[in-house]
């Protein structure tokens, strides 16, 4: 025993030595950016909780309690902690090929943009008129993965992603005739799908109600569909409906993703399901019953935006611009385009007090049709078609296609996201964007307003939803959607795309008669771990990412480089 007590005295005596250096207690972990105190609403639908919210680098690590520093920390206590808004159609890749912090978007809580509705900035080439690029941006590319490429080397403040448009393809290919494509071009048609899958598009998209998509059949967008189902992608589509007039358009969509076997999401189902809302959610209900993937997404506006040109006949457009003009010129072809106004595809006119225009003539721009025929002493039919050749075709209008109640019906609909069908603006630069052609001389609301308008109205005012609800829409469903499993969920591991907002204040302040004003109630806007938005303004950060469909082959078809 003494032995053993001589040892342990040893022991104790080494302890006392080395006791000024014993192991130093661990330091707290060090992060990027901490949020503290915020009410976290995850993406998933449940309630929200109070929690920290720790980031390193690109990806959330930990939520809960975080007992760690933050390089920077962000006092969220009061505000909502949410994944970044997904906007699941955007027309912003004009836009930020100029300009790549799109503030309109930013300050509305957007971290992913997804292009593409009928016509994507990829391919180029063939048949088709090259995308019209704005004044000093060269076209740089001929297939959309170099397009994704080029514009995350310019740099933008949110991600991106894209469809692959038929319509593109099919203007490549077939070019702008109103006839069925043969067999040999849909074969051509399927390799550039097949192209475009490869370099990382989300699926294929398609807008019926516009040149050249409306010439497609269902059997040849089925055979494109295919290609994109081969590899995981999913078919969306602006459908062969406009206010409401085409409930069979939603079978047609459905039947196309059946029959290519893949899922299909409805762009902007507001305004092409319009009044008629109980016949097309009907539709889409019974194909939901029986197993169908069908998903859609909506702005909370009753007035959209189309082309100038859009409201005349598709034959009438049919053969590119130079035609088009022609056909007005012509005092027979007027006659007959006139009464195509109301009778024939794709927009049935109602009533020119429903139309105001956006084109660059300051005496008419903002003004109804009506008006304008008022003022020139003409009848209305003939003044649209003057006023289409005097802009040559430019421009836009935005055209009253809805009514609140069944907009509301659409709302309710779980499966709905929210889409702006609108493109990211800088109002400080409007007016040098309008000389550049990046907008219109007529601004929607939308562009500035959707997300936190879809909370001010739907959540605080109306109560149609509870706040979770709403980032559900805005979040998880949409990355359910397109299939993003890292994004739009607030969860370590994935990334940290994260908006934290005022729920008592987010409102749009963007009206028709002035829509020159941004959004308020997002504090903070952090994409993929950089803070684009900073106590309430935008940032110089620019670190979004083109985002690709899973599996994507980054080097599959880059040979012609």
């Amino acid at each position: 025993m003494s032995g053993i007590k001589w040892i342990g005295n040893i022991f104790a005596a080494v302890a006392i030595v080395f006791a000024g250096h014993a192991s130093p207690v661990p330091t707290k972990q060090k992060y990027d950016v901490v949020i503290r105190n915020g009410t976290v609403v995850d993406g998933t639908g449940r309630p929200g909780f109070v929690a920290d919210v720790a980031i390193q680098n690109d990806k959330i690590v930990s939520i809960g309690t975080v007992t760690g520093d933050g390089t920077v920390t962000i006092e969220a206590k009061g505000l909502v902690v949410a994944p970044g808004f997904i906007d699941m159609l955007s027309h912003s890749e004009y836009s930020l090929l100029v300009d790549g912090h799109g503030p309109s978007f930013s300050l509305q809580g957007v971290t992913l943009q997804v292009f593409g509705e009928g016509e994507s900035m990829g391919p180029v080439g063939g048949k088709r008129t090259p995308p019209d690029l704005p004044p000093g941006v060269k076209l740089t590319w001929n297939t959309l993965g170099e397009f994704l490429d080029t514009l995350e080397r310019r740099g933008t403040a949110s991600n991106f992603c894209s469809y692959v448009g038929s319509g593109g393809v099919r203007a490549t290919v077939v070019g702008y005739e109103n006839r069925p494509a043969t067999p040999v071009e849909i074969e051509e048609e399927k390799k550039i799908v097949r192209e475009a899958m490869a370099e990382g598009a989300m699926g294929l998209s398609s807008a019926l109600s516009y040149v050249p998509n409306i010439y497609m059949s269902t059997e040849e967008l089925t055979a494109l569909a295919k290609e994109a189902a081969a590899v995981g992608g999913i078919y969306a589509s602006h459908i062969r409906s406009v206010n409401g007039r085409n409930p069979e358009a939603v079978r047609e969509a459905i039947a196309i993703g059946e029959g290519a076997g893949l899922p299909v999401h409805l762009f902007h189902l507001n305004s092409v399901a319009s009044t008629s809302a109980d016949k097309f959610l009907a539709i889409i209900r019974e194909a939901r019953q029986r197993g169908v993937k069908v998903t859609a997404d909506a702005y909370p506006y009753t007035w959209g935006i189309t082309g100038l040109s859009d409201y005349l006949p598709v034959w009438a457009q049919a053969g590119g611009l130079e035609a088009m003009l022609a056909r007005l010129r012509d005092p027979e072809q007027r006659r007959r385009i006139a009464k195509g106004f109301r009778t024939e595809e794709p927009f049935y006119l109602t009533s020119w007090d429903r139309v105001r225009l956006g084109v660059s003539d300051p005496a008419i721009n903002g003004k109804l049709v009506s008006e304008v025929a008022e003022i020139r002493h003409k009848d209305a039919d003939d003044v649209y078609m003057d006023i289409i050749l005097e802009q040559r075709g430019r421009g836009i209008v935005i055209d009253k296609n809805n009514e609140e109640s069944a907009l509301r019906e659409v709302v309710l609909e779980p499966y709905v996201s929210v889409g702006t069908d609108g493109s990211a603006v800088d109002i400080s630069e409007m007016d040098k964007q309008r000389d550049n052609d990046l907008v219109s001389p007529l601004l929607h609301p939308r562009h500035l307003g959707t997300f936190p308008r879809w909370f001010a109205k739907y959540v605080r005012e109306e109560h149609l939803m509870t706040l979770e609800e709403a980032i559900r829409r805005m979040t998880s469903l949409a990355a359910e959607t397109l299939g993003l499993n890292d994004r739009g969920v607030l969860a370590p591991d994935k990334f940290a795309d994260v908006v934290v907002f005022d729920p008592n204040t987010i409102t749009d302040k963007a009206t028709y008669e002035d829509p020159n004003h941004y959004s308020e109630g997002i504090r903070y806007l952090l994409v993929n771990g950089k803070i684009v938005v900073q106590d309430g303004k935008v940032t110089s950060a620019l670190p979004g990412r083109a985002l690709r469909r899973t599996g994507y082959q980054k080097d599959h078809l880059y040979s012609h480089n």
